[in-house]
């Protein structure tokens, strides 16, 4: 069975009703790459709707919905929707990294004070156990504009192949650093002039959206379970917070990472 061209007649009708269905998946599966590349599809396009009129009786119904919604498809957004439920109705599952984007990456005309202000922030993470998280960190950050990453300890570094996965081809964009010790990168960054704020759940914390951010500085991230060491709280200059109103008290730190950058790149009271 190939992933990427055609089946003849005799060929499909040959599989059984399951491999079929796992045929038109395949074929699916590059006519979704396809469609998100902006490569010509309607070959493909066709060639799976008639895959799916050389199906006995009774085709299945999602086989059917993908047919009916391929055929009255006008964008391909709606095409690509309808690969995705059909996907869906098979069982899958989509990580960040199998999800074909839409590829209109390149230079941007940023507006130069929020790109000064970005370049001024430094993310020190501090043993950070998920190389997935790393990586979504990398891509907001690049989005952002932001300095520098400092990985520390455990911290996964750009040569991990599941960081790359997440950052999207943004991990080869920033520059980072790698130190043994959160305390050594602290104290870099302080001899560097920076002010050091650490993100973490605490009654004292400051709101992020209540404090003034002074720059340049640094934002220290902890471990997803542990957070950040007493020692290194006692070493940065401020610890900040993001108020949660529900039931869980923090939120995912790639996710708090990002909220909190953009929060200093764009929402400084002072525009310090």
């Amino acid at each position: 069975m190939k992933t990427r061209g055609s089946f003849s007649q005799r060929k499909f009708q040959s599989l059984s009703p399951s491999a079929q269905v796992k045929a038109l998946d395949k074929l699916a599966s590059v006519l979704e790459k396809a469609l998100a590349g902006g490569e010509p599809a309607s070959e493909l396009t066709s060639h799976v709707l008639e895959c799916v009129s050389w199906m006995a009786e009774p085709v299945p119904e999602n086989v059917l919905r993908l047919s009916q919604d391929l055929a009255s498809a006008a964008t391909t957004r709606e095409a690509q929707l309808a690969i995705t439920r059909f996907k869906s109705s098979l069982g899958q599952s989509f990580k960040d990294n199998q999800i074909p984007l839409k590829r209109e990456d390149g230079p941007r005309f940023a507006d130069l004070n929020t790109l000064e202000r970005a370049g001024k922030v430094i993310l020190i993470l501090d043993n950070l156990r998920s190389a997935f998280n790393v990586g979504s960190i990398f891509r907001s950050a690049e989005c952002l504009g932001l300095g520098r990453i400092w990985l520390c300890g455990v911290t996964a570094t750009p040569n991990d192949h599941a960081l790359r996965k997440t950052a999207r081809g943004t991990a080869s964009r920033i520059d980072w650093s790698h130190f043994e010790e959160t305390a050594e990168a602290v104290k870099q960054a302080r001899a560097e002039g920076y002010r050091v704020y650490a993100l973490e759940t605490s009654a004292q914390a400051e709101s992020v959206f209540a404090e003034d951010f002074q720059l340049p500085l640094a934002l220290v991230l902890g471990n997803e379970s542990l957070g950040i060491s007493d020692e290194i709280l006692s070493l940065c200059d401020r610890t900040v917070c993001l108020p949660v109103q529900g039931w869980k008290n923090s939120l995912n730190v790639a996710v708090a990472c990002a909220v909190c950058a953009y929060q200093i790149v764009f929402g400084c009271p002072s525009g310090h």
